[in-house]
């Protein structure tokens, strides 16, 4: 399965470990190996890619990338063959809720830990991939998005909601 367009999402927070970890040699490596030709890059409050022209010539990946935008970036995931995105529950749903697969990535510094909870679950129910920063490359190179079950919005938004107030609480 090819990647052409990949949208990276770190939402509304500062996760230079995922954007940095994108632009790894291996992971752009398995990047192009995969297919991909366009990388758009939602930075949030973190640091911009430089270099881009460099990764361009080298891997024949062309970046976009952006802080935030006003709107909600439904182009950029409608467009997109694979999502990588931090696994806060915003970006999970909105994963989910357009029907893309999906790689999200825990933060480990945020929420005692809650995103790995959640990861976990999403992951185990077979509606998503996760995996730490480290472990990006791997799982873009092992994503089979036939193995991704699709989720039904009508029959899980209640599960959902349950189990994110049940996990919040906790």
């Amino acid at each position: 399965m090819s990647f052409k367009a990949i949208y990276v999402t770190v939402g509304t927070t500062r996760f230079d470990e995922l954007v940095e970890e994108v632009v790894s040699a291996q992971v752009l490596r398995t990047l192009q190996q995969r297919g991909c030709r366009n990388l758009i890059i939602q930075y949030g409050h973190g640091r911009p890619v430089q270099n881009t022209d460099n990764i361009r010539k080298a891997y024949g990946i062309y970046i976009e990338q952006y802080d935030f935008k006003l709107e909600t970036p439904r182009t950029d995931i409608l467009n997109a063959d694979l999502i990588i995105g931090h696994a806060g529950a915003g970006t999970c749903m909105d994963i989910l809720n357009h029907a893309r697969p999906g790689i999200i990535v825990i933060n480990d510094r945020l929420m005692d830990n809650h995103q790995k909870e959640l990861a976990e679950q999403l992951s185990e129910e077979g509606y998503l991939f996760y995996c730490r920063v480290q472990g990006l490359a791997k799982t873009i190179e092992q994503a089979d998005e036939t193995k991704l079950k699709p989720y039904e919005n009508s029959n899980n938004m209640h599960t959902f909601v349950r189990y994110l107030n049940e996990m919040m609480t906790a």
